[in-house]
């Protein structure tokens, strides 16, 4: 005999897809790269970029969803 499962129950156990924001670093009006932050915050990929170009003045510009 089978077990019942529910569609929520089912829907439960899948694994959980994560998504991922991507930003696009802007300097001097150029596209310079592409980052993501495992957190999913704008003010960590900030950071990230800023520890990376040192006194360097850029802009993150919201990319897409990556899955």
């Amino acid at each position: 005999m089978e077990k019942v499962t529910s569609v929520n129950g089912f829907l439960a156990n899948l694994p959980k897809i994560r998504k991922r924001k991507i930003w696009n670093v802007v300097m001097d009006g150029k596209i310079v790269q592409g980052v993501g932050a495992t957190d999913n915050r704008k003010s960590t990929a900030e950071k990230y970029i800023a520890e990376k170009y040192p006194n360097m003045q850029f802009t993150l510009v919201f990319a897409c969803w990556k899955i």
